[in-house]
């Protein structure tokens, strides 16, 4: 794979002295998938006849907090490095990496709780906006991951397997050289993308409460990670019960309980009201 679009080496400014200018396809495939994802947001919203500025207000906090979210999830499943290490805190490596998913998920969902509140926009209605292009950020960024080679998988046999040959991918997420892998993040790229139409063609449009789609969408997500974490294998994302489970599949066990029972108790009500 290729971590880096382009290399240009480095090079002497004035005043700075040497800065070597490259430009990573993992940072650029998320900064656009951040911003198809908040593009997307908003139109729906005007779509809706919502006000578009306090909308994109609130994806604003909700991206701020995702990343933050997801930093501190790095930092959770590596606590021992980081305690050991507390410099690297502050490395470009650090600062450049989104951290873990489904902590920049949920801390992605507390600030739109907290913004649209604030803003007096109802939450339940903009989580389910967010709800539809999430995914297709999420495969875009995923994208990122396969071609900087973290989250990478384990050993595979098949056709499709990817063989990474690149140093920096190396040095930069221990992603094994020379070993054909299963590409572990373009199957939850494509796995998010298939998520995507049956949210918006059927539970989007046929929304019977507000806050459906986000719980739907949580919920095929759950499902998605928790199957696509067989597949992994890296680590480093933090190894439970033997390394049976890991740390995604546990929170997507957790997220799943708590969003199956919401669904089907929103689901109840919705039919209850609608009963004459």
């Amino acid at each position: 794979m290729h971590p880096l679009l382009f290399d240009l080496g480095e090079i002497r400014l004035p005043l700075v002295g040497p800065v070597h200018l490259a430009l990573p396809t993992y940072g650029v495939l998320v900064a656009t998938a951040l911003l198809v994802g908040w593009f997307w947001v908003v139109r729906r919203a005007r779509a809706r006849g919502l006000d578009a500025d306090r909308v994109s207000s609130v994806v604003f906090w909700a991206v701020l907090a995702g990343l933050v979210g997801g930093k501190l999830g790095l930092v959770a499943v590596e606590l021992p490095h980081f305690v050991a290490r507390p410099e690297e805190l502050l490395s470009a490596d650090f600062l450049r990496a989104a951290g873990v998913v489904w902590t920049a998920i949920l801390g992605g969902l507390v600030g739109m709780v907290v913004s649209a509140r604030r803003l007096g926009i109802a939450v339940a209605d903009v989580v389910d906006l967010a709800a539809v292009p999430l995914p297709v950020a999420q495969a875009i960024g995923r994208l990122g991951c396969l071609a900087a080679g973290c989250c990478y998988g384990g050993v595979c046999s098949l056709p499709w397997a990817v063989t990474y040959h690149s140093p920096l991918a190396h040095a930069r997420t221990g992603v094994p050289l020379g070993v054909p892998l299963h590409p572990a993040p373009l199957y939850e790229a494509l796995g998010s993308l298939a998520l995507v139409l049956p949210l918006a063609l059927f539970v989007d449009r046929r929304r019977a409460f507000p806050g459906e789609v986000g719980l739907a969408y949580l919920a095929g997500y759950s499902v998605l990670r928790f199957a696509v974490e067989f597949a992994r294998g890296d680590a480093i994302r933090g190894l439970w019960l033997g390394g049976r489970l890991s740390t995604s599949q546990i929170v997507s066990a957790a997220v799943l309980l708590v969003v199956v029972p919401l669904w089907v108790a929103g689901r109840r009500r919705a039919g209850a009201t609608a009963d004459p």
